[in-house]
């Protein structure tokens, strides 16, 4: 499994002008100051995303083209970067945008094979993450779940939060990663390119 080239490839702000390219995409989104650039780093091993230690940093729809190895293979995806939820300090309706936004970008793009939920692995779920993750649920797409900053804890903590959401959320598709240390990559990566070629049979 190797990341054979990472780069930026443009911003989204406008979905309805999205011009789509036949290579799949995984959307990564979730709380504002959870380290969704920086696990986007940490996976491909460049910086290629933002990263801010102000929240909402993120205020579009950044796409990454990854090109990658796995198993014999030789593949594309995208990665895109999505504004964060819930802290970021903007106007409600600039906020109300964002949501608006993401929202037509998923429903409308048949590009996308699955969407990550990153969520720290600190906190616990409260009614807007629910909120989300069942409409991720709804939307069809399958999805899985990253609990970042991990070093921040010890691993049997880690092993409980990751057992107690998966029960909660009714999925196995969850995983323990740090941006800082690269726990997880490797199974992050196994993951998504996995089930990617999967998808293509």
């Amino acid at each position: 499994m190797k990341i054979l080239s990472a780069e930026y490839l443009t911003t989204i702000v406008t979905p309805e002008k999205r011009e789509f390219i036949k290579i799949p995409e995984v959307c990564f989104i979730g709380r504002s100051n959870v380290g969704k650039s920086s696990l986007i780093n940490r996976l491909v091993m460049r910086k290629i995303a933002r990263t801010s230690s102000t929240p909402g940093a993120t205020k579009a729809i950044n796409l990454f083209k990854i090109h990658y190895e796995f198993n014999e293979l030789r593949k594309w995806v995208i990665f895109s970067d999505f504004p964060g939820f819930g802290y970021a300090k903007v106007s409600k309706s600039t906020y109300r945008s964002w949501e608006s936004m993401i929202n037509t970008y998923i429903t409308k793009n048949p590009s996308i094979q699955r969407v990550t939920w990153i969520f720290d692995i600190r906190r616990d779920p409260d009614v807007l993450d629910k909120t989300v993750l069942e409409w991720i649920r709804h939307s069809q797409i399958p999805f899985s779940i990253i609990l970042t900053k991990s070093d921040k804890e010890n691993r049997s903590f880690g092993l409980g939060k990751k057992d107690k959401l998966g029960k909660e959320f009714q999925t196995n598709d969850i995983f323990i990663f740090s941006a800082k240390d690269g726990y997880g990559r490797e199974e992050v990566l196994s993951h998504f390119f996995t089930a990617l070629i999967k998808q293509e049979i």
